[in-house]
């Protein structure tokens, strides 16, 4: 009759403790990072969810079924795309490419050709094309767009340039500018010989 007592006893003891680990033990949101065995040059994040977690108890005698609590998976995060930014660009090509080589004091033309991938049209008559740093190759050190740009169009900016007399690599930044703002940073970079 004891043993009888003692089993009913454990089950029960049993059925509460798991009743409390399935309201205890929440599933997991938090991604786990996955450990890299060399490390690169530029990480890139992993997120890997942990299996849900599962709580067993196996009694001592045989004669009571060990039940299983599994606990559901985790939610998947959803991926939220970044805003549109008003004034940004997609260099689509230059010419002539980087490290173009060129004669001292020869004078040349640079282009880039630029699409607006913003949410404003570039007016022509507030946004313009302006040497930001680097060697000053230029003619001008500002260029009015031919005319206006609205979003998903594209514009070819267009330089006179002179290189330098010194044999030696050259870089000069130029950028599109509306007031104070200044987007779409391009550079060239040139090999004078």
């Amino acid at each position: 009759m004891r043993s009888a007592s003692a089993l009913i006893t454990l089950v029960f003891l049993w059925a509460a403790c798991n009743a409390a680990l399935s309201l205890v033990v929440p599933p997991s949101d938090t991604p786990t990072p996955r450990p890299t065995r060399t490390p690169t040059s530029t990480p890139e994040p992993t997120a890997t969810h942990p299996p849900p977690p599962s709580a067993t108890w196996t009694p001592t005698s045989s004669a009571t079924p060990s039940p299983e609590v599994t606990l559901g998976p985790s939610p998947t995060p959803t991926l939220t795309a970044a805003p549109a930014r008003e004034l940004d660009c997609k260099l689509n090509w230059q010419s002539p490419g980087d490290w173009y080589k060129v004669r001292p004091l020869r004078e040349f033309s640079t282009g880039w050709k630029v699409t607006n991938t913003g949410t404003s049209t570039w007016d022509s008559e507030s946004v313009e094309f302006t040497y930001l740093e680097g060697a000053k190759l230029h003619e001008e050190a500002t260029v009015r767009l031919p005319s206006s740009v609205p979003p998903g169009s594209s514009v070819i900016l267009s330089v006179g340039m002179r290189a330098p007399r010194n044999p030696s690599i050259y870089t000069t930044y130029w950028s599109l500018r509306q007031e104070s703002i200044f987007f779409c940073r391009i550079a060239l970079t040139i090999r004078v010989e």
